[in-house]
């Protein structure tokens, strides 16, 4: 009898699949942090999260070029030393000052960096996966918004269910002038400046594509629910991406008529400045008052603990908020949050990384789409708690994995 085949056992399988079942993970992962960012609607973010590594495993190469090893350390610096770093700073200060350990707020999300091991060396279908779930948080929005004109009493179901059962959204009225609008602030809806300056790349400077009227479409519909959302940061992220691609767009056709637009461009600005800085800094406003009034408790706090300024309070650390009147664990000031949590030096490393692939754009002399959002993006995360969470976590593996992966160079806007 001869030699029987070898067989083609589950292993074998999976491994010839694996880039399928892996696209597939990431894609559901995608949808649900944009949807579900705190992991109380869905309650699989985590479960995704692990199958994800799982299945990366059975394909995985040791193998490594240059910027993979460096991916790699960065992973392993923000994904395994972050964390486990503040939650020993926090369980040491909680030792030496006899308090408990608050929530382990920032814990769990920092994990979610490792995901740029799974994704930096197969780039080619990310950037589909990643806007094509953000459009998640579009279709909610405004599914929200048409609800108190169809039918106020699903206004006010969904009103129970996603502002205070799941808090993933928050409604506030806000006056522009003598019109009253609804504002829909969904905790995700940040993330929008990505596709945004996506399709607007497409609209005003590929314009190679088909499907012309899907995109128009689209790019009008994140604009409007960026809009909705009320925050003024997002909305000045959306005009300054859109003024980009409007001047970019003008200079390649005409210089004069780019000279134009840009001498008219300043003339509004100057006109409107008064209005932007009171709308910015006007310390009466409820939300900025709140966020003005966490500069002396920050300031008061590293007066009085030097050494949390250097090494960090930790995970679970808390501080008084003169503005709130109690001690809170986190706030929206993310860049500040980043020094009482973990201390200067790691800040610092931290801050370094994150312009890292803005810095690389900048000396290749060329600016992608990617490069305006992140831009945008790292904006808003000023006074948005966003960049610490997983999402947030997933929106960096996106940008790493666009900037120094190696499967697909996205499109540059060429000078």
């Amino acid at each position: 009898m001869g030699n029987s085949l070898p067989k083609y056992n589950f292993i074998d399988r999976l491994k010839d699949k694996q880039p399928v079942f892996l696209k597939g993970l990431l894609a559901l992962l995608l949808a649900d942090v944009m949807i579900d960012p705190n992991n109380l609607i869905f309650r699989v973010k985590y479960v995704l999260f692990v199958f994800v590594l799982l299945v990366w495993t059975v394909g995985f190469r040791p193998k490594m070029n240059r910027w993979d090893s460096k991916l790699a350390y960065v992973a392993v610096f923000i994904g395994v030393f972050m964390p486990f770093y503040a939650l020993s700073v926090g369980i040491i200060n909680s030792v030496l000052h006899n308090v408990p350990v608050g929530n382990l707020v920032y814990l769990n999300s920092f994990f979610f960096f490792l995901l740029v091991l799974v994704t930096m060396n197969n780039t080619s279908y990310l950037t589909v996966l990643f806007n094509r779930s953000s459009l998640m948080i579009v279709l909610v929005t405004l599914l929200i918004y048409a609800s108190l004109v169809l039918n106020p009493l699903w206004f006010k179901s969904l009103y129970q269910y996603f502002v205070m059962d799941k808090n993933v959204a928050a409604y506030a009225l806000r006056n522009y002038g003598k019109i009253t609008m609804l504002m829909i602030f969904y905790k995700t809806s940040s993330i929008l400046v990505f596709p945004l300056s996506y399709y607007l790349y497409k609209i005003l400077i590929d314009q190679k594509t088909k499907a012309r009227f899907v995109q128009y479409l689209l790019t009008v519909l994140i604009m409007v629910t960026l809009f909705l959302s009320g925050t003024r940061a997002n909305v000045l992220s959306l005009f300054l991406i859109l003024i980009f691609y409007l001047g970019f767009f003008t200079y390649r056709r005409s210089k004069t008529w780019f000279v134009l637009v840009v001498s008219a461009g300043l003339v509004l600005f100057l006109l409107m400045l008064p209005s932007v800085w009171e709308v910015f800094m006007n310390r009466h406003e409820a939300s900025n008052a709140i966020k003005f009034g966490y500069l002396p408790s920050y300031a008061d706090f590293f007066d009085q603990n030097l050494l949390s300024l250097f090494f960090g309070q930790g995970i679970g650390g808390i501080f008084y908020a003169s503005v709130l009147n109690r001690m809170v664990g986190v706030t929206e000031l993310t860049y500040l949050e980043l020094i009482r949590i973990w201390g200067i030096p790691i800040a610092v490393i931290f801050g370094v990384i994150l312009i890292w692939p803005l810095v690389r754009e900048i000396k290749s002399k060329k600016l992608s789409h990617l490069f305006i959002a992140y831009l945008a993006f790292l904006f808003i995360a000023g006074t948005n708690p966003l960049l610490l969470s997983s999402t947030g976590m997933l929106v960096l593996v996106y940008v790493f994995s666009m900037s120094f992966g190696k499967s697909e160079r996205f499109e540059k806007l060429k000078s």
